[in-house]
């Protein structure tokens, strides 16, 4: 784990080494996902995988994971807790239940993804995180969350029923046992005034006695291609402890975010 963690260390210098220009705005207010910082009040936007915000006034935004809404019902609301000595701070708490998605996969042929021989109990998942955001040289922006998330359910699903991916098991162990207490750091700039750039890390540790540490390590870059659309490309690197063994596996990322903030 130690040297798991010195490499991930290695890897985000690299990454964030590079010195991005005196621009004339901040990097927050095209970049403002997993900071601290909330969107203006009335404005919006929304990704493919990017949850939906909205900002509904100064201290409160709330959001939600469109795309997989019909399957896992969700809701978050972020608060400001305010700023100190150059300091941002937030809170964001998170509601979702993957009972109709769980179901809904546990069948053969397409779309299965788990034995149709297990049924699932209602669960109802909530995650609570507190964000620092500063701003650094050169207006960028570096960020960190910690936070944990645990599950209310009426029985234990069978341990053998779960969907053993990287990026999908790490976010699905609370399901069946434990806490899964995460953190993380990023650090977004900037290329230019059309291009930028983030580096982060993630962990996921699960207070239980076997497989429980994942991290990920993630770069990103976007291209504000208009007014009211942003291209992000990049690449998420994963390393874990899974039911079938340890893994490392390197997946690349895409996204298309647009609304009225841009």
């Amino acid at each position: 784990m130690s040297r798991i963690s010195i490499f991930y260390f290695l890897l985000f210098l690299s990454g964030t080494s590079v010195i991005a220009q005196n621009l004339s705005f901040p990097v927050r207010d095209r970049w403002s996902s997993n900071t601290a910082y909330l969107l203006p009040a009335g404005k919006w936007e929304c990704g493919i995988f990017q949850p939906l915000r909205y900002g509904l006034n100064n201290k409160l935004e709330i959001h939600s994971n469109a795309i997989v809404l019909p399957l896992i019902p969700n809701a978050g609301i972020k608060i400001a807790l305010g700023s100190w000595d150059g300091f941002i701070f937030s809170s964001d708490h998170i509601l979702s239940s993957p009972t109709i998605f769980l179901n809904f996969v546990s069948r053969k042929g397409i779309g299965g993804l788990i034995s149709p021989e297990f049924d699932f109990p209602l669960i109802i998942s909530i995650s609570n995180s507190i964000i620092i955001s500063k701003p650094v040289v050169s207006r960028s922006l570096f960020s960190g969350y910690a936070g944990f998330v645990f599950a209310i359910r009426g029985d234990k699903p069978n341990p053998q029923s779960t969907i053993d991916l990287p990026l999908v098991y790490p976010r699905m162990t609370h399901f069946y046992e434990g806490i899964n207490i995460r953190s993380g750091i990023s650090y977004k700039g900037a290329f230019s005034k059309k291009l930028f750039y983030e580096e982060g890390l993630q962990f996921f540790i699960v207070t239980r006695n076997k497989n429980n540490f994942f991290t990920e390590n993630s770069g990103s870059l976007m291209w504000a291609a208009g007014r009211a659309i942003r291209i992000k490309g990049g690449y998420i690197l994963s390393y874990g402890k899974y039911p079938f063994g340890t893994h490392w596996q390197l997946w690349p990322s895409i996204d298309l975010v647009f609304g009225s903030r841009i």
